[in-house]
């Protein structure tokens, strides 16, 4: 059977339905074909309460490249965020969806003209520059926009390192690019910054959010008054938000206090989505060879080919180094062999684990890995004919209730709030996905 021949828009489940029930249910009625993405959307609800209660100042902007299922961002204008797109197409897909061209930031340094164009025509105004050439196509091209100077501020223990390509010197070039604006008289509304994607050391936000600081005061010397601090974004979707909320939130009480009246963003995107999704692979094939242990005796090393790799949901892996963890099932006394796991395509760069203690699988049997929300989806590809991951939302229906009584009291309210018990309420006049309350897929 295929993963695909029953899948809807979206499965309502109970609210004592866990996801792992959900998991559970999908390994027990495998195998599949093809991989399959389990998208919780609660936990995409939870992580945005959580945004909220811990930076309340800061709103998000969701990084669109992250993970563009439609599902997510419907959740997402449903509890209020802004987007950050970086492409004409990121632009569509969000406007598609009735979001408001004063809720994204086209936060591209390196426009095409062509979406250039397509953001004036859609009067998407905020945007981001980082150079001279950049400045003066914007000029000329939409003399209207709203920019934001990106600046470069690396951290040093990121998964991905941004300002190889994007971002300005804020010491060498900055002030002169501001300059170079206010002779043209571009309007100029705010600094941003990207430390890169996956950070693990909170306190560059602090000295980050200090230098833009910096710029602000320049900027008001020259004739600017800028209203925009955006933080970019870099936050992990699965460790604690705290340590990077302490360090912002300590910034902007130091530098942008609340009285100076300047608008805080952020860009997140793999907070939002890495621990919404959990991949589910079967085992296609399997081969056993031998080798000599460090007795004398022979050792099995296990060679498994699941229906998913590194062409696929695994990129990540691959080629940024993102840890992957299989969860198996353990059988009665099994033994734990050393094991390698590949990827269904005849390419022998498709190894997703070179060296990992297993129990013995069978072919048929699953594998699951957590966390694979982030990039997962949007970097796999059709190599050698393999379908992408198929993708499978859930919402719990005290959620969705929450979702429908708002529409319905306040269809056109778009704040954000919280009811005495917690729970998020939420109001969005389209979130109107299918619903379907059995397990199956």
């Amino acid at each position: 059977m295929s993963a695909s021949s029953s899948l809807s828009d979206l499965k309502l489940i109970g609210d004592s339905v866990s996801i792992g029930d959900v998991i559970r249910e999908i390994v027990r009625t495998g195998p599949y074909e093809d991989p399959v993405h389990v998208l919780d959307l609660d936990d995409v609800v939870q992580k945005h309460r959580n945004w909220l209660r811990k930076m309340p100042r800061v709103t998000p902007f969701y990084a669109v490249k992250c993970n563009d299922d439609s599902r997510i961002l419907q959740t997402l204008h449903a509890l209020g965020t802004g987007f950050d797109c970086a492409s004409k197409g990121e632009l569509e897909r969000v406007l598609s969806l009735g979001v408001r061209p004063e809720s994204i930031i086209f936060a591209q340094p390196a426009k095409s003209l062509a979406s250039l164009l397509y953001a004036r025509s859609k009067q998407v105004q905020t945007m981001t520059f980082d150079g001279a050439l950049e400045l003066e196509k914007i000029h000329r091209h939409y003399p209207d926009a709203r920019l934001v100077l990106r600046i470069r501020h690396d951290s040093a223990k990121v998964r991905v390192t941004l300002g190889k390509k994007f971002g300005c010197d804020p010491v060498k070039d900055a002030p002169e690019l501001l300059r170079r604006a206010r002779a043209l008289r571009m309007s100029v509304v705010g600094i941003s910054f990207h430390v890169g994607s996956d950070c693990s050391e909170a306190e560059v936000y602090h000295e980050a959010v200090k230098v833009a600081s910096g710029l602000f005061e320049y900027a008001r010397s020259i004739g600017y008054g800028l209203t925009l601090l955006d933080v970019g974004g870099g936050f992990p979707g699965d460790k604690p938000l705290d340590p990077y909320a302490t360090a912002i939130n300590a910034a902007l009480h130091q530098y942008f206090p609340p009285e100076t009246n300047v608008r805080i963003m952020a860009e997140p995107g793999r907070y939002y989505a890495a621990s919404a999704v959990t991949l589910v692979t079967f085992v296609d094939s399997k081969r056993v060879e031998t080798e000599a242990a460090a007795d004398g005796t022979e050792a099995s090393v296990m060679h498994y080919y699941l229906n998913d790799g590194v062409f696929g949901s695994f990129f990540c892996t691959a080629h940024e180094g993102q840890v992957s963890v299989p969860i198996v099932t353990h059988k009665t006394a099994s033994a734990q062999h050393r094991s390698m796991v590949w990827g269904p395509t005849c390419d022998p760069m498709d190894l997703i684990l070179s060296d990992v203690r297993l129990p013995e699988l069978e072919i048929g049997d699953s594998v699951v890995f957590e966390n694979v929300g982030a990039y997962g989806q949007v970097l796999a590809c059709r190599f050698n004919g393999f379908s992408l991951p198929k993708v499978v939302a859930y919402l719990r229906e005290g959620t969705w209730n929450i979702l429908q009584e708002l529409i319905r009291s306040s269809p056109t309210s778009k704040t954000q709030i919280a009811d005495p018990d917690g729970k998020l309420l939420v109001s969005h006049q389209s979130y109107t996905p299918s619903v379907e309350t059995t397990l199956s897929i």
